[in-house]
């Protein structure tokens, strides 16, 4: 195994910890150094986003923020335009870990509050977001919380916070579930007010709960869950599996847990060492992990220098498997090579045709050959495909691909190298051509 080299670990940060980069953030990350970007991504609020919140503020007073297109094209917006992408990756994150649709919720206005809220509290203490998102009205109409009352316990939210946002199966009985559910009766959601807590519907008699016992309210349960050491361990390999990949050793997720216990249930260090794990920079991580069609999308655009979307972006995405505010269901998504299949994986492709081929008033929507040709300072057909390469996959290909690259960029061609981009309508042609492919290579599809 060959160690990365320092642009290929940064690469792969901005991938992992963001969605890609543009030639300038890779230029001022390269200059930072590995180090030192992970501090300026974890220690994001260091970072000024004035220009994004001064865009999204102004979106908001424009766009109907009772329909479902309007908030995700506010996120989508945040995505691409972001200084601070780990804000970004972890609001995501969240938004699959606590999977909440609008397919039930109904209301995308909620939808939105809950995203801000992930957004604020993404990389602070775990326990407090245990606390937000048991009182946040979009999960409560979720998982049915209204229907928690002490003379029925409804289970559902109960039962999510232990298997799915906590501990994981196996980890608690079913006696503890019917414990749990009775201790968030009452917690109930009102239009008008959002979380309310009914007295009349709470259950104020003991409980015993993973073997505590006492007249636990909903916070009481969420603080004994944090008191097992298997909490820090499920989200310790949640996390790791998110940002590096799916097979961590026990011994990986163990020295995660601790730091993740040991500094009081801070996500923010904990994704400190994640990211500045030897696992991160491996080579078993990179390239390893199946892009999501946002990871796709966005740091295709990121790579070619798009910074707005066209109209069929949320449809694209859509088709790709992947519509924001909507996951499958509370378990979310299903990362990693689910992403990949017949009809998905051929939107993959259409999509990245036509990035590669926009022109005339959808130009500002695609790659501009142009442009890219004077940004990589290449003038032969070689130089183009190896900047191409870089710019797209790290050069992460075999000598055979990019030979068979060249060969489809020159076929027919019998100039000089150096006089290839003086054939205006071939290098048109063939920087989209060789893009494009690019952009359906197996490797691309990895993060």
């Amino acid at each position: 195994m060959q160690q990365l080299t320092e642009r290929r670990r940064i690469a792969h940060l901005l991938r992992r910890a963001g969605f890609g980069a543009t030639a300038d953030e890779m230029a001022t990350y390269s200059q930072l150094g590995f180090e030192a970007s992970v501090q300026r991504l974890v220690d994001y609020q260091n970072v000024s986003n004035d220009r994004v919140e001064g865009q999204i503020a102004t979106m908001e007073g424009q766009l109907d923020m009772t329909r479902l297109p309007s908030i995700q094209t506010i996120w989508l917006h945040r995505i691409l335009n972001t200084a601070r992408p780990l804000e970004e990756r972890m609001a995501l994150f969240w938004h699959n870990h606590f999977a909440t649709a609008n397919s039930k919720v109904g209301n995308p206005q909620l939808m939105y509050a809950q995203n801000q809220m992930f957004r604020a509290s993404a990389l602070g203490n775990f326990q407090d977001m245990l606390y937000a998102v048991s009182r946040d009205p979009a999960m409560l109409r979720w998982l049915d919380s209204n229907s928690n009352r002490k003379a029925s316990p409804n289970e559902n939210y109960a039962r999510e916070l232990m298997e799915l946002f906590s501990m994981g199966v196996g980890n608690y009985t079913e006696q503890d579930v019917r414990e749990s559910a009775r201790a968030f009766t009452g917690w109930f959601f009102d239009r008008n007010q959002g979380f309310v807590f009914n007295r009349n519907q709470h259950d104020f008699n003991q409980k015993t709960f993973l073997g505590r016992t006492g007249a636990w309210d909903g916070d009481d349960v969420v603080n004994i869950i944090l008191e097992q050491p298997v909490t820090a361990e499920f989200m310790a390999r949640n996390v790791f599996t998110f940002f590096v990949h799916d097979h961590p050793t026990p011994s990986t997720v163990a020295r995660l847990a601790d730091v993740f216990r040991g500094s009081g249930y801070s996500a923010r260090e904990l994704m400190r060492s994640v990211l500045m794990s030897p696992e991160f920079s491996s080579d078993e991580a990179y390239h390893a992990v199946v892009k999501s069609p946002i990871d796709y999308l966005v740091s295709m655009m990121k790579s070619i220098g798009i910074n707005e979307y066209s109209r069929e972006a949320p449809g694209q995405l859509n088709r790709m498997g992947m519509a924001l505010y909507n996951p499958p269901d509370v378990s979310g998504w299903n990362w990693g090579t689910d992403w990949i299949g017949a009809a998905t994986l051929l939107e993959r492709y259409n999509t990245a045709n036509a990035v590669s081929t926009a022109r005339g008033d959808n130009a500002r929507f695609g790659l501009d050959p142009v442009g890219v040709i004077q940004k990589l300072g290449a003038r032969t057909p070689a130089q183009i495909v190896d900047g191409l390469l870089d710019m797209f996959v790290d050069s992460d290909v075999p000598r055979p691909t990019r030979d068979q690259l060249i060969a489809y960029m020159t076929r027919g061609y019998s100039g000089a190298p150096e006089a290839f981009t003086q054939d205006a309508a071939r290098v048109d042609r063939t920087v989209r051509g060789v893009a494009h492919l690019i952009m359906s290579t197996p490797i691309y599809q990895m993060a």
